[in-house]
Parts: structure tokens; C-alpha cells; sequence
């Protein structure tokens, strides 16, 4: 078969083959370090990806986050179903602006469905979604081909049992977590093998050093006295 017919399957990373470049619109993960471990050098703007881990909030947020701020266009962007409320003034920390954000909570026999019309919407640029769940082959698959429909990003943050079991998601990664850094292996994705993990420094590890109160009330009484 000529592979000119099927050129336009694989520019729109429907079709790919084994190590080989594809020609697929990514978005800036916001570390240069994952960037370069990615098909495109970047998260795929059209496709469901799948983040696998037990750190359910500070780790995709951080990477979700971090490519939001880098990718930015009219369209919206949501959290569905967050374990923790997301904070409006991280967002404008991160210059997002927070009326383009939706967060939604939505029942767990509607989760499936509603991911799906987010992701078939002109409208919607890039979700985060936490499953409620175990979604099946099929419900991952319409997601994969809502994302292509309708142009959107999808991360669902999954549990890691879910590495074994096969999964339509192009992109799936694993994320492990320490005090001060998160291992992020990219195991699938469009025309490659995987890839050894990559470190990310947590933001989280302020939390550790003292506040800049504490820092100045600590300056003040080591400063000798004048008198």
C-alpha cells in the first residue's frame, strides 16, 4: 500500500509506527528535561493521556499546570472531579486565568459520558480528570476519538495497577513521588519505545524551608545589638 494514502492517519497520530517520528501537534510540557522524552517534544494536544500514579493531586497538577501556562489559546480548560478543591490564586500565581477554568464534580455513572462531551467540545482546550471508576476498553476509546473530534488534551490520573492492563490511550505514564522530587516514566507512546524516567523537582518542597517570617524573626535575633 502506498504510505502517501495513509500519511494523513499518521499526522493526526490515529496511526503510527514503531520508531519512527510522527508529525503531531504537542504543547510545551513546561520541562525541558520531559519535553525531550516525548514523540513531538511535547504532551499531545489532540489525545488521552493517561497519568498513573498514587499521588493523586500535587504531581498532575504540577505537570498539568506547567503545560497550561506554556499553551494558551481562547479556549477552556477543566478539572473534573479533583480530590482537592484547586486553588484560584495558584492558577493566577501561574498566570491562568481562572475564568477560563472549569471545575466539575460530576457522579460516577456520569463520569465516562461527561469526559466525553468536554472532550468533543470546540470549546474545551485541555482537561485533568480524576477516575471515579474503572473505565472500560471501550469508554477509553471514545474518549481517545472525543480528543481527536473535538481538538482537546485529556489527562486521567489513574491508579498504577492499571500499567499491566492494556489501554487505547496513546500516552500513558507512571509518576512516583518522593518528599522532593517526582520520577515521571513515559512508557507508550506514538512512534517510540519507552523511555528511562525523568526527575522533576516537586514545588512542594518550600514546605520544607522556613517561611519568610520565620527567616526574619530568626535574622532579627542574631543581629548584634547597636547599644
Amino acid at each position: 500500500m502506498d504510505a502517501n494514502i495513509l500519511r494523513p492517519l499518521f499526522d493526526a497520530g490515529k496511526l503510527w509506527q514503531g520508531n519512527t517520528e510522527t508529525a503531531i501537534e504537542t504543547t510545551n510540557t513546561g520541562f525541558p528535561e520531559l519535553n525531550a522524552v516525548l514523540s513531538g517534544q511535547g504532551w499531545p494536544a489532540h489525545m488521552l493521556i493517561e497519568i498513573l500514579t498514587t499521588d493523586l493531586f500535587a504531581a498532575p497538577i504540577q505537570c498539568t499546570l506547567a503545560t497550561w501556562k506554556a499553551h494558551r489559546d481562547a479556549r477552556w480548560t477543566a478539572f473534573v472531579n479533583p480530590p482537592l478543591r484547586p486553588c484560584t490564586e495558584r492558577l493566577m500565581q501561574e498566570d491562568i486565568d481562572p475564568s477560563k477554568v472549569d471545575v466539575l464534580e460530576v457522579p460516577s455513572n456520569q463520569f465516562a459520558w461527561s469526559l466525553e462531551q468536554l472532550a468533543n467540545a470546540a470549546c474545551t482546550r485541555s482537561i485533568l480528570a480524576w477516575e471515579q471508576e474503572t473505565l472500560t476498553t471501550t469508554q477509553l476509546r471514545r474518549l481517545q476519538l472525543a480528543c481527536q473530534r473535538g481538538g482537546t488534551q485529556l489527562f486521567l490520573v489513574r491508579q498504577p495497577t492499571y500499567r499491566s492492563q492494556a489501554s487505547p490511550a496513546p500516552v500513558r505514564v507512571d509518576i512516583e513521588t518522593s518528599p522532593t522530587h517526582f520520577d515521571i516514566t513515559v512508557f507508550k507512546q506514538p512512534g517510540t519505545n519507552a523511555k528511562p524516567p525523568v526527575m522533576i523537582p516537586s514545588e512542594l518542597s518550600w514546605i520544607q524551608k522556613p517561611s519568610p517570617a520565620q527567616r526574619k524573626t530568626a535574622q532579627t535575633q542574631n543581629t548584634p545589638s547597636l547599644h
